[in-house]
């Protein structure tokens, strides 16, 4: 017996599970929600487990303008034979001896980075590719050979999980650009290695946003239906990568009639904006997606309307609010903690060159590229090259680039906003965008008796601006003769670094260059009329009617104003540290504790106790996990073995069980509970801390958020 339809327009993540199709995979959620309107994106072999995209009644419509141009997957390629199919659903055709070296882990994480990089793949014969207008698993079943194009791919990493020797078999984790064929790879580096090779084992990670923590099974989805489709949908908005524009009231009936509105204004990330020409722009009301309009002259025009809004947008989560009387729900808090991790998913370009005789030195890292470093022969001769001479080959011949300048320290709303107008900027005269900076921070060589503390990390930093879309990143190593050099020559001949042709140069209206701070907005501009540049001084970006700077926010967090501190930042601020033993006053009431060692540079907030989450498992090259925490920050005062006065930050976790001790953690700070005190008795002490684990247990639950990691 049938379900009434549902009337549900949503996308949906399902875990794929081995031996279905993806079309059978459709017909089940079809008969789960009682709607006919159901596809998929981004086929899955049948062998194949994992993230499948599933829209449902409109959202079928979205399913076309997914990109979702990055996958990740944890693959077996099993040594020493090769299948008709490239995986172990074929007949085998070929077989070697696996050599013993391979097996050995050294070796074969060597050989799996060598996968990274562009390439040109030839998909399998059993592969959905159209020639002439046959799939060529159509021509492969009837024995009939195609000729298959190569076909330009790229592997922005690989790593070696594991070596089984019993099984001749290496377990990789990769992530691809959408196309990629994992069979070949596993095929091509089988053959390259002389022993054949396919994939005995295939799970898709991540599509796009989306990780497999945010996929529902078949058999959740058959016992929930609709229900639980509108409470485990996907966002459309995070899932189309769209700008978003909240619709009034009064524009609604114009949008379901597919009229033009005024442009208004966008929402991209955490910074506000105008639509630029061309751009599509994703019309949001009440939690829905109203539809997809764009910017055409001075108003939005329709590209595809959804009377039947598609369900799931995500308001931003008001941190104040929290409390056991509104708890925070899974999705969210994955929405919080994926915004204030740090993915490593860049490559430095090595120690850097000497600049301004010897004044400084210059580190350049470009987006997904491995520096290298070995000997090649020229004209006979073998020579050494530094991996800045291959960051100089992998720029091109066109080495146009808009500038960004700036500290960046925190990369908060402030540097999203001029990162955001040197990419339209770029756009516009058709060059490529570079953020250049200082390590460490000017401030601790201009003001060493008292250098601020940082709000990330220099790693964090390099990669927080890669990931923002950073063609290239210019480290410059800021030292006291750095300090006196004259900014007309720092941009005359440093900048360039020998490899950029700098067509403008974007700076906060406030920015000073070079010795004496000379190096204004003026002072620059009138520089780059005299060597062919623009200048761009972009108004710092405000909110509470000042601007949002490091030093406002620095200041927010000294006062334990976490919630205030994470509107400016765009994302919750969190520190990293390794966990250590320490005075362990929570595991004596029967919760673990995580002493963490925070590196002295990084801002703590003020002493006091905070509800927020410590993640644990490594960055970018395995699923993390969030568990909720009581974070305790401050000095200790009673009951403590350690010396009076000396800092500490201790986190209770809920649902962790193990051992943590060396282990590198990230802690995040979601709200403020309660001031430091000084307690009476034990009987006292206990009370308080098990009072701060039950609110944060009401609020933030009682068990760890699953955060799937990118491939690095």
């Amino acid at each position: 017996m049938s379900r009434r339809p549902s009337a549900l327009s949503a996308l949906i993540a399902v875990d794929k599970p081995s031996g279905m199709t993806s079309f059978d995979v459709v017909a089940r959620v079809r008969r789960a929600v009682g709607e006919k309107r159901v596809g998929h994106a981004g086929t899955l072999d049948p062998a194949a487990t994992g993230v499948l995209v599933v829209g449902i009644g409109q959202a079928t419509k979205l399913l076309g303008q997914l990109t979702l141009d990055r996958k990740g997957y944890r693959a077996t390629f099993q040594l020493g034979a090769e299948t008709t199919t490239d995986d172990a659903e074929g007949e085998v055709t070929h077989t070697a001896e696996v050599p013993d070296d391979l097996l050995d882990e050294g070796r074969a994480s060597w050989q799996v980075e060598l996968l990274e990089g562009v390439q040109d793949q030839v998909p399998p014969a059993f592969s959905a590719v159209s020639v002439g207008g046959r799939r060529a698993y159509d021509a492969a079943r009837a024995g009939e050979a195609l000729e298959l194009a190569p076909r330009r791919v790229r592997v922005f990493g690989a790593r070696l999980v594991e070596v089984r020797p019993e099984e001749r078999s290496w377990v990789v984790d990769l992530d691809v650009s959408k196309g990629t064929y994992v069979r070949s790879i596993a095929r091509d580096l089988g053959r390259e290695l002389g022993c054949y090779a396919h994939v005995s084992a295939l799970r898709r990670t991540f599509s796009g946003p989306v990780t497999l923590a945010d996929c529902v099974s078949l058999e959740e989805l058959e016992a929930g239906g609709a229900e639980l489709v509108r409470g485990r949908c996907l966002d459309p908005v995070a899932v189309l990568g769209l700008p978003a524009r909240e619709l009034d009231v009064s524009e609604v009936v114009d949008v379901s009639c597919g009229r033009r509105i005024e442009a208004g204004t966008v929402r991209d990330g955490v910074v506000e904006r105008a639509a630029e020409q061309g751009e599509r722009v994703a019309l949001t009301f009440s939690g829905a997606l109203a539809g997809i309009w764009e910017r055409r002259g001075a108003s939005l025009a329709c590209v595809s309307n959804f009377p039947q809004a598609i369900e799931g947008v995500r308001q931003p989560v008001d941190l104040r609010a929290l409390c056991p009387e509104a708890p925070l729900d899974e999705p969210s808090a994955r929405r919080l903690l994926r915004a204030a991790e740090t993915v490593p998913r860049a490559y430095r370009g090595g120690p850097g060159d000497t600049v301004l005789d010897g004044a400084s030195t210059v580190e350049i890292a470009l987006p997904y590229e491995r520096p290298v470093f070995g000997v090649r022969v020229v004209d006979g001769v073998a020579e050494g090259f530094s991996s800045l001479d291959h960051v100089r080959e992998l720029l091109g011949d066109d080495r146009r680039f808009v500038c960004a300048i700036g500290a960046f320290d925190g990369l908060h709303r402030g540097h999203r906003a001029l990162l955001a107008r040197a990419r339209a900027e770029a756009r516009r005269r058709g060059c490529r965008l570079a953020a250049v900076t200082f390590s460490p921070d000017p401030s601790h060589v201009l003001e060493p008796a008292r250098p601020p503390r940082e709000l990330m990390s220099d790693d964090e930093r390099t990669y927080g601006l890669l990931d923002a879309g950073v063609d290239a990143l210019l480290v410059f190593e800021f030292t006291p003769e750095l300090a006196a050099v004259p900014f007309e020559r720092f941009v005359r001949e440093a900048l360039p670094a020998g490899m950029l042709d700098v067509r403008a140069v974007v700076v906060g209206s406030d920015f000073r260059l070079g010795a004496g701070g000379a190096g204004t907005v003026d002072a620059l501009a009138a520089l780059g009329r005299e060597n062919g540049f623009d200048v761009v001084g972009v108004p710092l970006a405000e909110a509470g009617g000042a601007p949002v700077t490091a030093t406002r926010i620095r200041d927010l967090l000294g006062e334990g104003r976490v919630e205030d501190a994470a509107d400016l930042l765009g994302r919750c601020h969190h520190v990293s540290g390794t966990v250590a033993h320490g005075r362990g006053e929570g595991t004596g009431f029967g919760f673990p504790t995580a002493n963490v060692v925070v590196n002295a540079r990084l801002c703590l907030p003020a002493e006091g106790v905070y509800a927020g989450y410590v993640l644990t498992g490594r960055p970018g090259h395995e699923t993390r996990t969030a568990w909720p925490a009581a974070i305790n920050v401050g000095k200790p005062r009673s009951f403590s073995p350690g010396e009076e006065g000396e800092p500490f930050l201790e986190a209770t976790l809920l649902g962790f069980s193990g051992d943590l001790y060396d282990e590198y953690v990230d802690v995040v700070f979601l709200r403020w509970l309660r001031a430091p005190q000084v307690f009476g008795s034990v009987e006292e002490l206990e009370r308080v801390v098990l009072g701060n684990v039950e609110w944060v247990r009401k609020t933030l639950g009682e068990r760890g958020v699953e955060l799937s990691g990118g491939c690095a």
